[in-house]
């Protein structure tokens, strides 16, 4: 018999199990606290945890499901332990005994450049955002993996580190074997047990996959699967990280689907089934009634190529974006990698899930995704597999990013040139030197543009060596043994992920407000250097008093200076040269795991968060918002979706191989817009060159009436900006401003 796929069913389970989370592990946390040493290594003390898991951590099994993954390590319901501080559980047990970081973090360093709308951020490095190498299982199962583990302890030249860190790496996958043999004993148990056929009939669907894998690679494609969703939910119970990254599934799944496809072992409608349920379980998990500020971190990836380039498009692409619209489920949030070659019947597929209002669509340009990476230096067969996750982080297979950790305001570090005897103070304040050049005293605008980005880049150099510092004690916080082992590399150098194992290791700051970048110093250019309008002193005053009693040099700033996304070519070509110098400030500082920093205009939501930063010479003041991600500002104006994209021509996005994303907000109109016109913007996209684009389409008639009477409005999703979430869950402030978009 087949697997059906029960929603009614399927969710009532989920809920009956996940709504008593987060559990009690005090027992097992006893436990932990009686086998930890501070004087063994880090990597020895994990090991502890990951026996802990492996033989008393309770497994949870849905008998409506078709695959098992969750074992119960006391993390909450709404988490994937992959916060600081530390969260409940035994994922977190280490961290929670080495707060020291923390501490200093937060101490007084951080706290100054956050009250002044600088830095926003809670954590010194990603530990969010990660993907749990499946391929690798794929290939050679865990007991492969093993294998390869107890190969490299044979070797006569290790050191006591080298030691530590494989034989711990060693316990960390027994212990997943463990757990996979407790699931197929216990499964066995539970099918002999049901007495209701349709969940006797899943269990056993369950338990056959159990005797196989993960422990072996899998030879079917629900034996893929099941491997597919396993090993991410796996990691999220044992590291005290996130894997927001549930992976690039039509990729990796699509041989085996073909196989089983040819010698009629199973059908398209079988597979489709797998899909939705699969589909289904973070919405399930989470409890979407409440305010998720960071979403589910929960992102699936289709489309885009091979290793090789060849374009992926196949029935398990269609049976995603199928399952999405029949369900309409609020996550997980939809990747679609897409290049000119790939066949329409794709661009329309994906046309048709930007028009359902779903609001869980981002589009990837292949072309400058892949180019930036290579640009970076990073092998062509490497980037062309890559993956995004969490919002729209990008990340290779096998590469360990900080990408979304910590957010710099980068109009703030542009107005710090008109007042650096103020931000000299602050950064005294914070313990750190810098010495900041008096731009606003030069008599050309090439002088006080070039002043301006050494200003930036003084500042940037503070903040790298200072995560740097806190980096370099990362891996005696929370080594991740079992997400090395899956590497391709991270057993061969016998290094951990935190501290350099991985082929990649890749930084980067999350920069918001480029576009008010871009505006304010255009402003400063025409104004004060070249209309003479008002003098630098005048303005710097203006500035500084947020723009009191003088409002008609707001408005002239505002309305008679030309903004970025707007149809002129001066300021055009005056964007492309500050992002190609705002990249330049940003790359090539070397990291503490042997990478380096790349530039990245991922913003997150933190246009809000510092939206109360000082006024900046665009005639913004306090308070109004800056720039979202890679779009024109909101003072430029209602600007539709051909110059929303037109504003991306000139600008190299090859420089950020971290990523930037344009916001596609789409207000509803009286007539249902077409799919045809999703699909040319989608083709506009490629061919402007820009780097990615969320969608969200917006009814401000229904939004209004949702705010007013949440109760009758319960299905409503919107677009946050890396994350989807039901409308009536959100904030006032929050509603308020995505209300505000369908204006815009």
């Amino acid at each position: 018999m087949a697997y059906t796929f029960d929603i009614e069913r399927y969710f009532r389970e989920f809920e009956e199990v996940f709504s008593e989370y987060p559990t009690n592990v005090d027992k097992e946390l006893r436990e932990y606290d009686s086998v930890y040493d501070p004087d063994k290594t880090p990597y020895e003390n994990k090991a502890e945890v990951y026996r802990i898991i492996g033989e008393e951590s309770p497994l949870r099994i849905f008998r409506t499901a078709p695959f098992f993954f969750e074992v119960d390590t006391g993390r909450a319901r709404n988490s994937v332990t992959s916060t600081w501080p530390p969260e409940p559980g035994l994922g977190d047990a280490l961290m929670s005994k080495n707060t020291f970081l923390l501490e200093r973090f937060n101490g007084t360093w951080l706290p100054v450049y956050t009250r002044t709308n600088i830095i926003n951020g809670v954590m010194f490095s990603d530990v969010a955002h990660h993907y749990a190498n499946v391929e690798k299982i794929m290939k050679t199962g865990l007991k492969g993996i093993r294998k390869e583990i107890e190969d490299e302890m044979e070797s006569e030249d290790l050191d006591s580190r080298e030691k530590a860190f494989l034989s711990s790496a060693l316990i960390s996958v027994d212990s997943v074997i463990r757990v996979a043999e407790r699931f197929r004993d216990t499964l066995k148990e539970m099918m002999e047990n049901e007495e209701d056929p349709s969940l006797r009939e899943n269990l056993r669907l369950q338990y056959e996959l159990a005797v196989n894998v993960p422990v072996n690679a899998p030879k079917t494609f629900r034996e893929a699967f099941e491997v597919f969703v396993f090993t991410r939910e796996i990691c999220n119970a044992l590291e005290g990280v996130g894997f927001a990254v549930l992976g690039h599934i039509d990729r990796v799944l699509g041989d085996f689907y073909r196989q089983d496809i040819e010698n009629g072992t199973l059908t398209k409608d079988e597979a489709q089934e797998l899909v939705d349920a699969f589909l289904a379980i973070t919405d399930a998990r989470w409890d979407l009634e409440q305010e998720l500020p960071g979403g589910t971190n929960a992102s699936l990836v289709i489309g885009g190529t091979d290793r090789y380039g060849k374009p992926v498009f196949n029935d398990i692409t269609t049976m995603v974006i199928d399952g999405m619209l029949k369900h309409r489920f609020v996550n997980p949030k939809i990747q679609a990698r897409i290049t000119a070659s790939h066949p329409e019947e794709y661009f329309n597929k994906l046309s048709e899930l930007a028009q359902s209002g779903i609001n869980c669509l981002s589009v990837f340009n292949d072309r400058v995704v892949v180019g930036a990476q290579i640009k970076e230096g990073k092998d062509r067969e490497d980037a062309n597999v890559y993956l995004a996750g969490g919002c729209q982080e990008i990340t290779l297979p096998n590469e360990y990013n900080s990408r979304a950790y910590v957010y710099v305001n980068t109009a703030g570090l542009f107005n710090i040139s008109l007042f650096p005897e103020k931000w000299t103070e602050v950064f005294q304040e914070a313990g750190d030197r810098i010495y900041l050049k008096e731009a606003y005293k030069k008599k050309t605008f090439e002088e006080y543009y070039r002043d301006a980005i050494y200003n930036f880049a003084s500042a940037i150099q503070i903040f790298v060596n200072r995560f740097n510092d806190f980096n370099s004690e990362l891996t005696d916080t929370n080594p991740c043994l079992f997400y090395s082992a899956l590497s391709d590399t991270c057993i061969e150098r016998k290094m951990d992920v935190t501290e350099g194992g991985m082929k990649y290791n890749s930084d980067s700051f999350g920069m918001c407000a480029i576009g008010t970048v871009v505006d304010s110093l255009f402003a400063i250019k025409k104004a004060v250097y070249e209309d003479r309008f008002v003098t630098m002193k005048d303005l710097r005053e203006a500035v500084g008093n947020d723009f009191k009693d003088n409002e008609v040099l707001r408005q002239y700033l505002l309305n008679r200076i030309p903004k970025m996304g707007q149809d002129n070519e001066e300021i055009r070509e005056f964007a492309s040269r500050v992002f190609r110098d705002v990249s330049r400030a940003l790359s090539g500082y070397p990291n503490v795991r042997g990478g380096y920093f790349e530039a990245s205009l991922f913003s997150f939501y933190s246009y809000e968060w510092f939206r109360n930063f000082d006024a900046t010479p665009d005639g913004r003041r306090s308070g109004d918002l800056l720039t979202r991600g890679i779009n024109p500002s909101e003072l430029s104006g209602s600007i539709d979706a051909a110059t929303l994209l037109s504003s991306q021509k000139n600008i190299d996005y090859t420089d950020y191989p971290g990523g930037g994303v344009l916001y596609m907000d789409i207000p509803v109109a009286k007539a249902k817009i077409s799919k045809e016109v999703f699909g040319s913007i989608i083709k506009d996209f490629i061919e402007k060159e820009a780097f990615v684009m969320d969608f969200n389409v917006l009814d401000r008639e229904t939004l209004l009436k949702a705010k007013a009477e949440p109760q009758k409005y319960t299905n409503i999703s919107v677009r946050i900006c890396g994350y989807s979430a039901l409308f009536h869950t959100l904030s006032e402030n929050m509603q308020d401003e995505i209300i505000a978009r369908t204006q815009r």
